[in-house]
């Protein structure tokens, strides 16, 4: 086949692609459209005829070139978002270019929601399974758990279903796989009903967070969401904590649609002064600490029961977030970083967190404590144990000091962290070495030859296999 028959749509021809951080801008052959599986089977085909290298990308907010490679071919699944629900067995088959913020809304209307999915809505669910990701429902944490199966295209265009009990190696190794073991078509999803929470606010100290999770979340069936968020203002500069918790209760009237989101330009000029200095960071703390409960979307509101307006919310309306407030059109990039620390090493990992920070001199906007569970499910676990994940949110402008300090900060960070026998969330900045990517995971080096057994042409690679697989 020569290289002008292409048997698929082409939305682009060469150029360029990035992901969400905006600094890994990288050359590419075209962005395959797909929209059914014989696209997919296709574009495999095509690349093998022609030497491409494939990459499967949803929204591309993997910050380490997971979604793509130099000259490579890189498969849009977007369109890709059909979805299917069982209700006998609470199951929904969705496609794996769905965005969540889909799938909630479908769920929505039958009266379900999700068991776990990212903090966030925007990404698509097969790029959620290909980074093993985790969110705010601290039971089960990670998404993993509730795959009960998916069915996933091989390099040799063959079709196999792989689940807890079929398929083990491929099902392992394709959860948190970075697309690298075949281009996950559809999965089978768990899902529960949607309920009413009370939502509940502690403000504690940091170094009591670790004890407040053994006493009132560790093993209460009566919550649903549980994070905690880490003050960065500067009267409590990393050490006062808000615990949000969310307690399931009993409402006689049926629950609400979901709301689309409002004050979305309110947030974005709070986070962007946020962004500004220990003013604004003093500024945004206060609002959420005093103000953002009478701004939630509650279905109901009770001041009887407190000093502080109680919220009522629903599961669905409190995972509803696209963060459409970080959008902006600043000269700026926001970068995640995260590391997953046993509670009983919390308090060295944050006061190691608060000295780092202050000699690189960088802009760290946000700090987010969720759970974590022992994985025994993947490949590549992040939780050896059960763990606490520190999602840290930094800020930086597009210059060379900056980016340098922010490199700096991660391999610090890095080290901190495996200094207490922690790990770090691989789909991020390429910032670590090879010793410490093996430390953190000392099963890369099998994941890599597992890999090869699944795929030995190579014709699953991304940016991050390049740098790390040789």
């Amino acid at each position: 086949m020569e290289r002008n028959e292409i048997p698929f749509s082409l939305g682009q021809k060469g150029g360029v692609i990035n992901d969400a951080s905006c600094l890994n801008k990288t050359s590419v052959y075209g962005i395959a459209k797909i929209t059914s599986e014989d696209d997919v089977k296709n574009s495999l085909f095509y690349a093998k005829e022609n030497d491409l290298k494939v990459t499967s990308a949803g929204q591309r907010h993997s910050m380490g070139g997971q979604a793509f490679v130099k000259g490579g071919l890189v498969l849009d699944m977007r369109e890709f978002n059909q979805m299917h629900l069982d209700k006998e067995s609470s199951t929904l088959n969705v496609r794996a270019g769905a965005k969540w913020s889909a799938v909630q809304e479908y769920l929505d209307k039958e009266g379900l929601s999700v068991k776990a999915m990212q903090s966030i809505n925007i990404f698509t669910v097969g790029g959620t399974l290909s980074v093993n990701a985790h969110g705010i429902a601290h039971d089960p944490g990670q998404i993993a758990p509730t795959v009960k199966s998916m069915r996933i295209m091989t390099a040799d265009g063959s079709i196999v279903t792989a689940s807890p009990t079929q398929n083990i190696e491929l099902f392992s190794h394709a959860l948190g796989g970075y697309g690298l073991f075949g281009v996950i078509l559809d999965v089978d999803l768990e899902v529960v009903p949607n309920e009413i929470y009370t939502w509940f606010t502690t403000y504690i100290d940091y170094k009591n967070f670790p004890n407040f999770y053994k006493e009132h979340v560790e093993n209460n069936d009566q919550l649903g969401l549980m994070y905690g968020r880490i003050s960065l203002s500067p009267t409590g500069y990393l050490t006062e904590t808000a615990v949000h918790t969310f307690a399931k209760t009993q409402q006689d009237k049926p629950l609400p649609p979901l709301e689309q989101e409002s004050l979305n330009n309110f947030s974005r000029f709070v986070i962007n002064f946020s962004k500004t200095g220990s003013f604004g960071r003093w500024f945004r703390w206060m609002l959420e600490k005093h103000v953002e409960n009478r701004l939630h979307t509650c279905v109901t509101r009770n001041e009887a029961m407190s000093p502080n307006e109680v919220c009522d919310v629903s599961r669905n309306q409190e995972m509803y977030d696209s963060m459409k407030y970080l959008k902006n059109k600043l000269p700026d990039t926001d970068i995640l970083q995260e590391y997953f620390i046993s509670p009983e090493k919390m308090t060295d990992f944050v006061d190691g967190l608060r000295k780092i920070v202050k000699e690189n001199d960088v802009n760290l906007l946000n700090v987010t404590i969720r759970i974590v569970h022992k994985d025994t499910i993947t490949s590549l676990p992040y939780a050896k144990d059960d763990r606490f994940a520190f999602v840290l949110y930094f800020n930086q402008k597009f210059n060379d000091k900056e980016s340098e300090n922010l490199q700096k900060t991660t391999t610090d960070l890095i080290d901190l962290a495996e200094s207490m026998g922690g790990t770090f969330y691989l789909p991020y900045q390429l910032h670590y070495s090879q010793e410490q990517l093996h430390q953190a995971y000392p099963e890369i080096d099998a994941f890599f030859e597992t890999k090869k057994k699944y795929d030995p042409s190579e014709l699953f690679v991304n940016t991050w296999y390049d740098k790390y697989s040789k």
